[in-house]
């Protein structure tokens, strides 16, 4: 399926501003919170992950995707997505600073994957990640 089938305007911000990685995190999970895609519980396990882990989700220059196991508190598939245009640092040196914050949610490991590769295939393209850190509306991204 097309990324646009999980991603739409209610779940995207664009020029958002947070103090740290961690609200950007919680911004972005904020998203689906409200679209009613996922329970808050999911926004702290991505976050959670982040702690532990480290700042293994930011998988190339300017761009995170945050997510996190799926257990029950995913209600539908969806990826939020919120642009930072100050970046955030996350504390990766080689892909900091951060202006983009995918939130992935999805209900199961298949799901994830499938949804992991639809985004691999929009952010594989320079030209997309570049529209999307600049655009002012939904439909300038491209989605």
């Amino acid at each position: 399926m097309p990324l646009r089938d999980y991603v739409n305007p209610d779940t995207t911000a664009l020029g958002q501003q947070a103090d740290c990685w961690e609200d950007a995190v919680r911004q972005a999970g904020a998203l689906l919170e409200k679209a009613g895609t996922i329970a808050p519980a999911y926004t702290q396990a991505m976050v959670d992950m982040v702690k532990e882990l480290g700042p293994y989700i930011v998988i190339m220059p300017g761009v995170a995707l945050a997510h996190a196991r799926p257990e029950g508190n995913v209600k539908r598939n969806s990826i939020a997505v919120a642009t930072y245009p100050a970046g955030i640092a996350f504390g990766n040196e080689s892909n900091d600073p951060v202006y983009a914050v995918f939130a992935i949610a999805a209900c199961t490991d298949e799901d994830h994957l499938v949804l992991f590769r639809a985004l691999a295939k929009f952010i594989a393209e320079e030209e997309n990640v570049e529209r999307l850190k600049a655009a002012a509306t939904f439909e300038e991204i491209g989605f």
